[in-house]
């Protein structure tokens, strides 16, 4: 019986002298097994967390000083834009859109993503380039329809370009949430360009119709009228001059009415209203030659 008590009072002095030791070395090292702990957590996990922050912080910088200098530069191009419309067509106004896309998308490759938001950011980019190109497709558009293949493009473009917002704006970059400045960098701004390139353009076939017949061909003449206030009525105008819009077209119908019933004073003050208010509305939506022969 002794000799297993000695055994096992043997063993217990051997574990309380490894404990000792280890408690010793610990001491040694410095403050032991919660000091470590400390030293792994600062160069571990919080510090890369840190880091990812800090990555985010600088991309976000970035970006939305791209999307701010192409807010920048959408207003710069939008100011000229029915003067370039009225000169050299949409087509024209549209093609200095591009680059302004461009530039964008090219400074946002620059910037560096934070780890782990890089497929957010390819998707970011890719909506914003998809929205540019919609963009420049809609104001190319062709006038027809009123216009519905504009409304819808441009219903695309706008989507892809929420879409991007929303991502940009959850990794911070809150600046590409904010819309372009300027009269004719929205949507509407952009669609009451369009209705008056072409109640414009409708308005100077008319008149070159016009200077082709006799004055005896009055036949001839209340025709071409006509086909131009049909025309003109079709279109989609733009909401802020929708008002006055139909007032000069209801005032140039009352005209023909008169001159039909021989009322030449009355018909003529029409007439004269009428155009005077058309023509306002073009100088009003940026203009310059509404209604009158293309420059050069």
């Amino acid at each position: 019986m002794p000799a297993p008590r000695n055994s096992r009072g043997c063993r217990s002095a051997g574990l309380l002298g490894v404990a000792l030791a280890l408690f010793v070395a610990g001491c040694s090292l410095g403050g032991g097994g919660d000091e470590a702990q400390d030293t792994g957590e600062g160069t571990g996990a919080a510090d890369t967390g840190a880091d990812v922050e800090a990555l985010r912080a600088a991309w976000a910088e970035q970006v939305s000083a791209a999307c701010t200098e192409r807010n920048a530069q959408i207003e710069s191009v939008a100011q000229g834009l029915p003067s370039v419309v009225e000169q050299e067509g949409l087509a024209a106004a549209a093609e200095q859109l591009v680059p302004v896309e461009e530039a964008m998308l090219d400074n946002m490759a620059e910037s560096q993503p934070a780890p782990g938001d890089e497929a957010q950011a390819e998707e970011m980019a890719a909506l914003y380039r998809e929205a540019g190109e919609l963009r420049v497709q809609a104001l190319k558009a062709k006038y027809v329809k009123r216009d519905r293949q504009f409304q819808v493009l441009m219903e695309e473009s706008e989507n892809a370009r929420e879409q991007a917002d929303a991502i940009a704006t959850e990794l911070g970059a809150d600046g590409c949430a904010v819309e372009p400045p300027g009269r004719y960098s929205s949507v509407e701004g952009l669609a009451a360009v369009r209705w008056a390139d072409r109640a414009s353009d409708l308005c100077r076939k008319r008149d070159r119709a016009f200077k082709s017949f006799r004055p005896t061909d009055t036949a001839r003449f209340d025709a071409a009228t006509r086909r131009w206030l049909r025309a003109t009525r079709a279109l989609e105008p733009p909401e802020e001059y929708a008002r006055r819009i139909d007032r000069f077209l209801d005032q140039y119908e009352a005209s023909v009415r008169a001159l039909d019933k021989d009322l030449i004073e009355k018909g003529n003050r029409l007439i004269s209203q009428s155009t005077e208010l058309m023509y306002q509305i073009g100088f009003e939506l940026g203009f310059t030659n509404f209604c009158s022969a293309k420059p050069g």
